[in-house]
């Protein structure tokens, strides 16, 4: 089995969930780490956490915790990431890209 062949939709489709999740997760964290006066989570890493698909959590986690909603310079990356995401999904719905069939083991 290549790992090409790993690469389904539902694949996509958990990887984009738990990416989010973990985005709310670091967002969270980070207002907690401000709040605290701690040391924080780089802006650097929010943002490879939006690219690797947790946009939406970083987003969401950005309202829900009113963490850097006021800091224009952190959102142009974020929406990079969302816009890419939103092309990918884009180009698989109207069948420019087309992922391997994951293949049922027939008794």
């Amino acid at each position: 089995m290549a790992l090409l062949d790993l690469l389904t939709q539902s694949f996509i489709e958990r990887w984009v969930m738990l990416a989010g999740i973990s985005g709310i997760f670091a967002m969270g964290l980070d207002k907690l780490l401000a709040v605290m006066g701690w040391d924080r989570i780089s802006e650097r890493t929010l943002h490879i956490i939006a690219l690797l698909g947790g946009f939406w959590g970083i987003i969401f986690g950005a309202f829900l915790f009113h963490h850097k909603t006021s800091k224009r310079e952190f959102w142009p990356p974020v929406f990079f990431a969302a816009a890419l995401w939103v092309g990918l999904f884009l180009a698989l719905v109207f069948g420019y890209v087309h992922l391997p069939r994951l293949l049922e083991a027939v008794p």
